[in-house]
């Protein structure tokens, strides 16, 4: 929507609010922090919308822009009506509710199941803090314009396994369904699990400690996952994609001390569908202490058409960024992998491995430092992934080696492997004059660091993982952070 329907939101909620001061405790709509919504939020969100402000926290529907359907969310929530856009019906569960009740605000009920059997598509069931016992939305379908949102009100809706249930929070054969902010820890596989269900959100939750995943899916399309923090996985992933699921968009998460990989799709061959995960997005996370028994930072099997950008990566113990075909159909093809910063762990494996190519894979702007002496930053099976990757404007450091094109068997430091006319705008450069700090992970650049200005300046990547606007000189920086002009 336009710029004047924006301004008329913000006097209409002026008017109301006059005679009405409302504090929601709303923490997705609480743009500033300060445990309350009101018109400084109002505000903010407005500034974002107009692009007043860099979008960073006003895009609450996830679409990847800040606009008028996310400014009415903050108004609602400001009014007291909950962080939502709509007039569906609001329910309510809380630890001081009872099933019994009409799951009215003034009438709470006790667990989220008893108000799945009465949401119909554009409701809102906000979880007041506490804990509740695992739950399963099945069969149940919104819309895209309204959707079945679960929300939680607080910082402390907390999801409890129960016992014989595998995966606490279970989406089933369901559609434009959104779990937002809410918590589980523990669970016997998954903390989360969206099984063959299109148009999911799972946002602003904290899933730790987990048997196998933090989140797990299976033959879902078009899922947004953003804004989380998956931690502890005890054998295998943070957030596992996985099925031949496409269009996944994977952002802003904290994904880290994972055994397996930060994040896996899996295009998974083996279990039908057509082996491949297309237009995956994955953007803007930061990954890191992950690994220990295996698994990339960011581990692609069968994933073709897919952008991999301004992720931050660093002491993962596997590789950085795997690219290659074990149970896919194919290998990787059309994936672009820009302005990623990776520092690998001084028992990581390569910053960036890319196996089985069937087609063009384009890397550009990344900075791909390896603590390990063995190791460096970039492992290609073979020649035919050296002739299939269209790679420049990289930084390398760190290993003995830049490149082995042969997975392991030659190697080549930058200069070598430039002779051979490949990364001619590359560089080389070290930790410190790179970064502010990485021994206390602040991988945001120094004034004088190499990466400035360094990059090719590439028209899908405009902002940085900061969210500040790229490029902010002459080009864009290398890496995932741009230094501010």
């Amino acid at each position: 929507m336009g710029r004047d329907l924006i301004r008329v939101a913000l006097i209409v909620f002026l008017d109301l609010s006059a005679a009405r001061v409302a504090a929601s405790a709303s923490s997705t709509c609480d743009l500033n922090s300060d445990g309350s919504v009101n018109v400084v939020d109002v505000q903010r969100a407005i500034n974002q919308a107009l692009g007043n402000l860099a979008c960073t926290n006003g895009d609450l529907d996830g679409n990847g822009r800040c606009e008028v359907t996310d400014v009415q969310r903050v108004i609602n929530a400001a009014l007291g009506g909950g962080c939502r856009v709509g007039s569906g019906t609001p329910w309510y569960v809380s630890p001081a509710g009872n099933d019994a009740n009409a799951c009215s605000q003034a009438s709470p009920c006790r667990q989220i199941t008893k108000t799945l059997t009465l949401v119909r598509p554009g409701d809102t069931i906000f979880v007041a803090d506490g804990n509740y016992n695992a739950f399963t939305v099945d069969s149940l379908n919104g819309t895209a314009t309204n959707p079945i949102v679960i929300s939680a009100q607080g910082q402390n809706a907390n999801i409890q396994p129960v016992s014989g249930v595998r995966d606490t929070i279970f989406v089933t054969f369901s559609s434009y369904i959104v779990l937002d902010g809410l918590h589980s820890f523990s669970a016997a596989r998954a903390a989360v699990r969206i099984d063959n269900s299109p148009n999911v959100t799972v946002q602003n939750g904290i899933f730790g400690n987990n048997a196998t995943w933090g989140i797990f899916t299976d033959f879902s399309d078009h899922l947004l996952i953003q804004n989380n923090e998956c931690y502890g996985s005890q054998t295998q992933h943070g957030i596992y994609v996985s099925n031949s699921g496409d269009w996944p968009v994977v952002r802003r998460n904290r994904l880290h001390d994972n055994a397996g990989a930060g994040v896996q799709l899996n295009a998974d061959a083996s279990q039908g569908g057509d082996g491949i995960i297309t237009g995956a997005v994955i953007e803007d996370n930061v990954i890191y202490n992950n690994g220990s028994a295996g698994g990339s930072a960011i581990n692609l099997d069968g994933v073709q058409n897919s952008t991999i950008r301004n992720n931050l990566l660093y002491n993962n113990h596997a590789s950085g960024i795997a690219m290659f075909m074990i149970d896919g159909a194919q290998g990787p093809a059309g994936n672009l992998v820009y302005n990623n910063t990776i520092n690998m762990a001084t028992d990581g494996r390569w910053a960036l491995r890319i196996d089985s190519t069937v087609g063009t894979n384009t890397v550009r702007d990344n900075i791909l430092y390896n603590n390990n002496p063995s190791h460096g930053g970039i492992d290609y099976t073979n020649a035919t992934d050296v002739a299939g990757t269209d790679s420049g404007y990289n930084i390398f450091g760190g290993g003995n080696w830049a490149v082995t094109p042969d997975d392991g068997n030659t190697f080549y430091t930058l200069a070598q492997w430039q002779v051979l006319s490949h990364e001619q705008h590359s560089l080389v450069a070290t930790l410190s004059t790179l970064f502010v700090n990485p021994s206390a992970n602040d991988y945001h650049l120094t004034a004088a660091a190499p990466a400035i200005d360094a990059g090719q300046t590439l028209p899908t990547v405009t902002a940085d993982i900061d969210g500040n606007p790229r490029p902010a000189g002459a080009a864009s920086d290398i890496g995932c952070y741009e230094y501010p002009k």
